[in-house]
C-alpha cells in the first residue's frame, strides 16, 4: 500500500509539473525579434568587383550586401561587410534586393555616396538608365519560409545639403499597403533638420516587404539627389514549442522516472 501511495504521489507530481509547464509556456514573452541596420560602408573594387573595399562616392552597391546577416562583421567573398545592430540581433533568414526598376531588378543601378546628403554618412541612391536618377528606388526584403520580416525605420536626406519633396514613400506586403505617405519632405539643408527619419514603433511586418520611394515628381536630373541610409529591419524567428508537444515530452520524462522508481 505504501508503494501505491507513492505512485499516487508521483502521479500528482507529474500532473502538477505538467500544469506548471503549461503555465510557464503561457507566461513566456513573445519570441524575440532580430534587427539589422544597413550602414552601406563597403563596396567591391571598381576594376574586378572581387575585393571588398571601403565605400566611395559613386561606387556600386554590392548585390549581396544585406543578405542573411549573421553579425556586425560578416565574412563574404572578397572581404568583410559591416552592419549596425538595433539591439535585437541579426537577420540570417532574410534576403535583400535593392533596385531602381521593378520591371528589371536584375540591373539594380544603385550607387553609394559618403557625404553631403544632409548629415548622413554613407547612403545609397538610384540611377536611371540615362544620366539622371530613376523614378523609384526599391528595397525588397524576403524572409525564408516560416519567418517574417519586420521593418523598423530608415533615414532619407537630400544631396548638396538641400531639401526636396518627393511624391511618396510606401511600404507594401504583396497587395497590402502597410504604410503610405505622399508629398514627403526630405530634409538636408543646413538651416533645419539634416535628414528625415522614419521610425515605426510597431514594425511593419510580412513574409515579404517592399519599401518604395516614389521620386517621379522630381526632374530626372535630380532624382539621384535623394539618398537613403540606416535601414533597420528584422526577422521574427520560429514560435516556441506548442504546449501539446511540451506535454508529450514531459509525459515521456515522467514515464521514465516512474519505471526507474518501480525497479
Amino acid at each position: 500500500m505504501r508503494w501505491l501511495g507513492s505512485l499516487g504521489s508521483f502521479g500528482r507530481l507529474r500532473t502538477s509539473a505538467a500544469l506548471a509547464l503549461l503555465g510557464g509556456l503561457a507566461a513566456l514573452p513573445p519570441a524575440p525579434v532580430r534587427a539589422t541596420i544597413l550602414l552601406f560602408d563597403q563596396q567591391r573594387d571598381a576594376s574586378t568587383q572581387t575585393v571588398v573595399v571601403p565605400a566611395g562616392n559613386g561606387g556600386l552597391l554590392p548585390p549581396d550586401y544585406g543578405d542573411h546577416v549573421t553579425g556586425a562583421s560578416m565574412a563574404v567573398p572578397g572581404g568583410v561587410f559591416t552592419y549596425g545592430d538595433g539591439g535585437e540581433g541579426f537577420t540570417p533568414d532574410v534576403d535583400l534586393a535593392i533596385f531602381t526598376d521593378p520591371a528589371d531588378p536584375s540591373v539594380p543601378r544603385v550607387k553609394l555616396w559618403q557625404n553631403d546628403y544632409g548629415d548622413l554618412v554613407g547612403v545609397i541612391f538610384g540611377e536611371g538608365p540615362g544620366i539622371g536618377g530613376s523614378p523609384t528606388l526599391n528595397v525588397l526584403f524576403s524572409a525564408a519560409p516560416g519567418y517574417g520580416v519586420d521593418l523598423y525605420g530608415f533615414d532619407l536626406a537630400g544631396w548638396a545639403n538641400a531639401d526636396y519633396t518627393i511624391a511618396a514613400v510606401e511600404v507594401l506586403a504583396g497587395a497590402v499597403t502597410l504604410f503610405s505617405a505622399s508629398d514627403v519632405l526630405v530634409e538636408g539643408d543646413l538651416s533645419g533638420p539634416r535628414h528625415t527619419h522614419f521610425e515605426f514603433t510597431t514594425p511593419l511586418s510580412g513574409p515579404e516587404i517592399l519599401l518604395r520611394l516614389d521620386l517621379s515628381n522630381l526632374a530626372e536630373s535630380i532624382r539621384d539627389n535623394i539618398g537613403i541610409d540606416s535601414i533597420r529591419f528584422g526577422q521574427t524567428p520560429p514560435p516556441i514549442p506548442e504546449p501539446a508537444t511540451a506535454l508529450l515530452l514531459l509525459g515521456g520524462l515522467a514515464l521514465t522516472a516512474g519505471m526507474r522508481r518501480g525497479r
